[in-house]
């Protein structure tokens, strides 16, 4: 139908830069391509190139929404260049490095997409020793070249000048695991929104949270319980520990935000559902899941040799949870 040869259709269809024909010829081919409904084969076409055109994800819990939007995003760059998207899960509490070798030598992926590295060094000599690239989605790590990351630091910095500008001077940090990217990047973020507001820094308002919401309502209970000092404002390290944290606060007879704002990292329809609905950083996980699976396919293609991206837009969408500082408002005193 569009009058060339079949190799012609097959380079043009299968990316390659170095055919050389006219605009006119590509578009003509491509509306033969649409024309006639064509796809194509991928079992015959991993039988010719001895690639399986498919990707693998890890991730470390099916349940959290931004897992679930890394997956979206991910799934549809894949999906762009004709590929599929195999998911494994990775146990938090149990990660086993082992997950990476099965995808890889059972699964015959051509490349991994790597969302959590709770075992950093095990896990990162596991991928290294792999016939297959990878890309960090969400995180870094040293000596790692091909990652892809949001604006963690921006993002914390925003919402805690947010709580700032609401008149809150005693802000405390539900935090992650400091060894970990995104956690240390978060706190990095919220030290310098005190710093450049004049706010003296105070360990003891920093409690270590899990990334899970019973994490965040034992790091609110922490809080609560250990500091007989003011604070009337909380920034959690993500949505889920937030949602943990407000049931703490809840328990204790605190109303939300009268005696206390709450900010979450991380947004999704979840945060509406909270009571009140929760003030969040929405940062673009689906965005840099998509972009993510496209560089990495670019790498097994041989189009980059590797990729570090950050999302840098951060934006704080300011709900119910968090109010301007009432006059004499002490949490902790009062209680």
């Amino acid at each position: 139908m569009a009058g060339v040869d079949k190799s012609t259709v097959s380079r043009m269809l299968g990316g390659d830069k170095t055919l050389n024909i006219r605009e006119e010829t590509r578009q003509r081919i491509s509306r033969a391509v649409a024309a006639l409904g064509y796809r194509p084969n991928m079992a015959a076409r991993s039988l010719r190139t001895a690639r399986s055109f498919s990707l693998g994800i890890t991730i470390a819990s099916l349940d959290n929404p931004v897992y679930s939007a890394i997956i979206r995003g991910a799934e549809q760059g894949a999906a762009d260049a004709g590929y599929s998207l195999l998911i494994a899960h990775m146990d938090e509490a149990a990660p086993d490095s082992r997950v990476y070798h099965r995808l890889v030598e059972q699964h015959r992926v051509d490349g991994l997409l790597v969302t959590t590295l709770r075992n950093e060094k095990e896990h990162l000599a596991a991928l290294k020793e792999l016939q297959a690239p990878f890309v960090l989605v969400n995180r870094k790590a040293k000596g790692v070249r091909n990652s892809v990351v949001v604006n963690d630091f921006g993002g914390a910095k925003a919402a805690v000048e947010t709580l700032i500008r609401m008149g809150h001077r005693d802000i405390a940090h539900l935090s992650g695991n400091p060894s970990r990217y995104n956690a240390r990047q978060r706190l990095l973020g919220y030290r310098a929104a005190l710093e450049e507001a004049g706010i003296p820094f105070r360990p003891g308002l920093v409690v270590e949270a899990d990334y899970t919401p019973d994490g965040g309502e034992r790091a609110a209970r922490v809080l609560m319980e250990t500091q007989n000092r003011r604070f009337t404002a909380v920034f959690a390290v993500t949505l889920v520990a937030a949602a943990g944290a407000l049931a703490a606060f809840h328990e204790r007879g605190f109303s939300i935000p009268e005696d206390i704002s709450v900010v979450g990292f991380h947004d999704s329809a979840v945060a509406e559902l909270l009571y009140p609905p929760l003030t969040t950083v929405r940062v673009p996980l689906e965005e840099m899941g998509r972009f993510a699976a496209g560089a990495l396919i670019d790498i097994i293609e041989g189009r980059r040799r590797e990729i570090t991206k950050t999302f840098s837009q951060v934006e704080v969408i300011e709900r119910r949870s968090t109010a301007p500082l009432r006059a004499g408002s002490n949490l902790v005193a009062r209680r």
